[in-house]
């Protein structure tokens, strides 16, 4: 009996020296490091939240991750929503303050631990992932050190119980290896049985004047919450916006937009300047908590195709003609007061597409329904007007009124499994694979008089970036949708 003791005394020694623990970096400097003193202050950021969003079941999140002093009662605000929820694995997303290794450093470790205790890694995320791509790699190094995910982690083990976290640490900007992170994250969360939760960690303008980086900060909450997010990408490198955690956001993105979250909504943004009562410091930070809520699904059942009245066609083409308009004078987005016909308040996906006499003069919309129909109409025809890159801007209103204007109004999107059940003239299609992707509108079969082989080999070479014969490859994902189209008489 003493020797079977002594045994399991030694396996049990054996198993902890071979478990691998993810330690506190900044416990003590950003936050407390007593476990009493950390309850404490979340206790008093809650106790501080503004309940103004109840009811939301957050899908994804973007946090802050400064001194808790600073961000926590913004970090706070998000968070509080998860009471009450339960999520089997929470997915982290944050950049690398120190390294740029040009890889996604994911933690294969199996805890992460805060004074509030250990969070069990989920390894069977974390190794499929680090298993996608040679660059997805565990990096020690990066995580050592590394605050952006850790500072989430108290929150989190305060609002929740039981769950695992898989940390993923973004330290390149490569997009191409970006696009390659959202992908597989989005394969992972569309073949899991496991209720997941999306974390971005990020802090906004860096080290401005206080009015300075109030009025950038908005610009990046409004494209974020607009959903305007190769807008951001654009002025993120431009310098126009700052977000120290953008490259880890970028991915994030992506997720939310292909497992077709609801739209965001910003719950509260704050500076370093608000937390130390200073509006007149020349050196903050900014912070924000946006939500994107679980899709419901009742939100999911969109009107179908072929049921626009003629005088709804004629007033959402007017729309867009005015939208176009209202840019080229004012330059900026026209607004109008909400529509009262119930029909124009429905999320419908659009798309926008000029043209001039024979010849495309721009086209731009969205895949999946995002905004409410009318205001989807006054964006995608500014976008066609002024954003679509193959073209230059619709130069001043005399060009206008030679240009036509044709609305798409796309159905549900729907995945199917076998190409040759699409019918041409009738069916559009996306496709997809890995993180390239392209898409026709159904007209484009009718307009060229290609045959099938030919539609969908053009789509995967010429606008998706895949092999000609890529439609016929069991890993490609096929989606038909069916449009409602109109255009000026």
């Amino acid at each position: 009996m003493k020797r079977l003791k002594i045994c399991i005394l030694i396996l049990s020694i054996t198993a902890t020296m071979c478990s691998q623990t993810r330690e506190p970096a900044v416990a003590g400097s950003w936050y407390p490091a007593k476990k009493a003193d950390l309850e404490k202050l979340l206790s008093g950021f809650f106790d501080e939240v503004d309940v103004t969003q109840p009811g939301i079941s957050p899908f994804g999140i973007i946090s802050p991750h400064a001194g808790f002093i600073y961000s926590g009662p913004v970090a706070a605000q998000g968070y509080s929503l998860l009471r009450g929820k339960h999520y089997d694995t929470v997915i982290i997303m944050g950049p690398s303050h120190h390294y740029l290794e040009d890889v996604v450093s994911i933690y294969n470790g199996d805890f992460a631990k805060t004074p509030l205790g250990e969070i069990p890694i989920d390894k069977e995320i974390s190794e499929e992932l680090i298993n996608c791509d040679e660059r997805f790699v565990f990096n020690k190094k990066i995580h050592i050190p590394e605050h952006s995910l850790e500072a989430q982690l108290p929150f989190l083990q305060y609002q929740l119980e039981d769950f695992k976290v898989v940390l993923i640490l973004v330290s390149t900007n490569d997009f191409q290896l970006l696009d390659k992170l959202a992908a597989e994250l989005t394969k992972i969360a569309e073949n899991t049985n496991k209720k997941l939760l999306f974390i971005s960690s990020s802090d906004m303008s860096h080290f401005h004047d206080y009015q300075f980086a109030r009025a950038m900060d908005k610009r990046t909450c409004d494209l974020i919450i607009q959903n305007k997010w190769d807008t951001l990408r654009g002025n993120i490198l431009t310098g126009q916006c700052e977000l120290c955690g953008y490259f880890a956001m970028y991915s994030f993105l992506q997720i939310m937009e292909n497992l077709q979250a609801e739209n965001p909504v910003l719950l509260k943004y704050a500076n370093s300047g608000d937390a130390i009562g200073d509006t007149k410091s020349d050196r903050v930070v900014g912070y924000c908590s946006i939500v994107f809520p679980e899709k419901e699904k009742e939100n999911k059942k969109i009107i179908e195709a072929g049921t626009m009245k003629d005088e709804d066609k004629k007033y959402l083409l007017n729309l867009a003609r005015q939208s176009i308009q209202y840019y080229l004078q004012n330059r900026r987005e026209m607004r109008i007061d909400t529509p009262d016909n119930p029909e124009f308040l429905k999320e419908r996906a659009v798309f926008v597409t000029l043209s001039s006499g024979e010849n495309l003069r721009g086209c731009i919309g969205h895949m999946q329904a995002r905004m409410p129909l009318y205001q989807a109409v006054i964006e995608m025809a500014v976008g066609a007007a002024f954003e679509d890159p193959r073209f230059p801007p619709v130069y001043d209103e005399k060009e206008l009124a030679d240009i036509n204007i044709e609305i798409s109004i796309l159905s549900p999107m729907e995945r199917i499994y076998d190409y040759k059940k699409i019918r041409l003239g009738s069916d559009g299609v996306w496709i997809k694979k890995g993180f390239h992707s392209g898409v026709f509108l159904p007209q484009v079969a009718t307009e060229t008089g290609w045959d099938l082989d030919t539609f969908l080999g053009n789509l995967c070479a010429h606008k998706a970036g895949l092999p000609y014969d890529a439609y016929k490859d069991k890993g490609t994902e096929i989606y038909i949708y069916q449009v409602e189209k109109f255009e000026e008489e």
